[in-house]
């Protein structure tokens, strides 16, 4: 199906159009090739943006870095490359998926908690001012997933939960903060995370719903959002064998992922779902695409089959060898090219890109973050939600609890941090802080080396309950890509820190990631869900526990730890 470019989302006037078919009437084939590759850069040293520049690609995703090193790395690549770049990153939660000092509204299930999309809006609208301030111009969200199997390790805190009325609300606002704003969007994961209970990273996975449940929930929230005017898609390496049964589809193995099967992209996404955009596969560095086939089949066939951009190299030369074998080999038409070219060229065009004007960057971004500031901690006042406080332990009682024990569970590091290269105190932490301020006694509790496990094995019950009035399970467990599990996991190898002590020591929870935690802990009463682990949040928590502020947040997700069978009956 032939792009239409004066149709949503590009509505290009017909001298932008003239600048999209006389731009490809230039190319090389060799030109043209490089426009299909979207690339990643963690490295901005000259030397790397060189390498990437070599094939004049049509994008470049930036892994967060100190805001003047992602200016410099995008004013770079714009000034060297002869067609402008899409140049994108992981906005997901916030401007701190491009850049350390970027303003983390919260993960979309806060959002999804507050139960107000205006709020998503909003994170959009953070999320590309920031970007825009440092040359970004494209979101790779957002993530439109149901989370339905709270087993999934992958959509979990990154949905907007298990509502798919909400999920899509929130996504079409979303996308409307971000593309009001002049940048562009990739609505993830097509056709749908959130059933599997597997990670793309590690295998294919399986959206096992019915063809009728799929259509009323994830194809509708797909529909929804696509006629909203997004203006991209990303393709999971997610299967959809429902559909093939259900039309007696045999030109295609069944469980074909999305980003390789022509069934799924060309004829349910452009021909039912009636997506006119740009569609892009998702990283092709994932085992749920390469495990599909030779790389060197795999790499031309994504573009042929309906994608119109390939994301991520392994090894940037072969790969793009692979390509260009592949058009020369009658894998890729020449006829695929030319309307891949048109939906790259004619998206960039949309917003002007060609304009030089339009892509050299001055690092302006801390003009909005008094502002987004202010935005995210509303996000977190009315997110963070109470889930239950059967032992009547809020708020706290400074006259009954003095000594608090932490055990902390989870993932110490930031990963925003840990990937910019800038340390940051841990999120338990600033927790264990806020709570001194208060005026408790605070400690942790770790068993996590041996010396400790030896003293605890001597403790008596009567000293440890003398040692603490109140003890808090500080959670963070995020996802993260190769993660098979967000379940928890305990420190101690002889089982201390499990809950063996709550009819000892009133005892509590704090998640600040995986809302699902009480499958695990389910004889604590008072727990709390705060889904993202920014300081902002857990300062809103502390209010919260301490009677200052009320919980407003309502659960985004059923927290109903019964196994998922793809089912969709507990939802209807």
């Amino acid at each position: 199906m032939k792009v239409n470019l004066k149709a949503k989302p590009y509505n290009l006037s017909d001298e932008q159009i003239h600048w999209v078919e006389s731009t490809i009437d230039g190319m090389s084939i060799e030109e043209k090739i490089g426009q299909l590759f979207f690339l990643m850069c963690a490295d901005p040293r000259e030397a790397s943006l060189d390498e990437s520049l070599s094939i004049k690609p049509g994008g470049v995703m930036a892994r967060p870095l100190p805001a003047q090193a992602v200016l410099g790395v995008h004013n770079y690549l714009q000034a060297n490359s002869s067609i402008p770049l899409f140049l994108a990153a992981n906005l997901e939660s916030g401007a701190n998926g491009l850049f350390a000092e970027g303003t983390n509204v919260g993960h979309p299930l806060l959002i999804a908690a507050t139960d107000d999309p205006t709020l998503a809006y909003k994170q959009g609208e953070v999320c590309i001012k920031e970007s825009k301030a440092l040359g970004g111009n494209m979101s790779f969200a957002p993530i439109i997933d149901i989370n339905y199997n709270w087993d999934n390790p992958i959509a979990n805190i990154r949905s907007f939960g298990d509502d798919h009325k909400r999920v899509s609300a929130m996504g079409q606002q979303y996308v409307d903060g971000v593309q009001d704003n002049g940048g562009f969007v990739t609505i993830k994961h097509f056709p749908g995370d959130g059933v599997d209970g597997r990670d793309q990273h590690v295998a294919k996975t399986i959206n096992s719903l019915s063809y009728e449940d799929w259509f009323a929930t994830f194809g509708r929230t797909y529909k929804e959002n696509i006629d909203n005017g997004a203006t991209g898609l990303m393709s999971g390496h997610i299967a959809l064998p429902a559909y093939f049964e259900h039309n007696g589809i045999t030109s295609e193995d069944k469980n074909t992922p999305a980003s390789l099967s022509k069934v799924l992209l060309v004829d349910l996404l452009r021909g039912e779902l009636g997506f006119n955009g740009l569609i892009m596969t998702d990283a092709t560095l994932m085992t749920g695409f390469g495990g599909e086939g030779r790389r060197q089949d795999l790499v031309p066939l994504s573009i042929a089959n309906g994608n119109d951009m390939f994301l991520f190299t392994k090894n940037i030369q072969e790969d793009y060898k692979f390509m260009m074998d592949g058009y020369n080999n009658g894998v890729i038409t020449p006829e695929r090219l030319e309307d891949a070219l048109r939906r790259i060229l004619g998206l960039k065009a949309k917003e002007n890109l060609h304009l030089k004007d339009n892509i050299t960057a001055e690092a302006t971004f801390q003009q909005y973050q008094k502002e987004h500031q202010q935005i995210a901690k509303d996000v977190a006042d009315k997110g963070v939600t109470l889930v239950c406080d059967e032992g009547g332990i809020l708020p706290l009682d400074k006259s009954k609890v003095k000594k608090i024990g932490i055990i902390f569970l989870g993932n110490q590091k930031d990963m925003a941090a840990e990937m910019s290269g800038m340390d940051k105190m841990g999120i338990h932490e600033e927790f264990g802080n806020l709570l001194t301020k208060e005026g408790f006694e605070v400690s942790f509790i770790d068993h996590s080396n041996f010396e400790a496990v030896i003293a605890s094995m001597s403790q008596s019950v009567a000293d440890f309950k003398n040692s603490y009035d109140l003890i808090i399970y500080f959670i963070k467990k995020d996802t993260k890509s190769n993660q098979t599990t967000v379940r928890l996991e305990f420190n101690s190898f002889i089982g201390f820190d499990a809950p063996w002590f709550v009819h000892e020591v009133p005892t509590m929870a704090v998640s600040v990631a995986n809302p699902y935690h009480q499958i695990d802990l389910p004889n604590i009463t008072t727990f709390i869900n705060a889904y993202s682990p920014a300081s902002h949040v857990v300062e809103a928590v502390v209010e919260k526990m301490m009677g200052r502020s009320t919980f407003k947040g309502i659960s985004p997700v059923k927290l109903d730890f019964s196994p998922f069978t793809g089912s969709l009956d507990r939802w209807k």
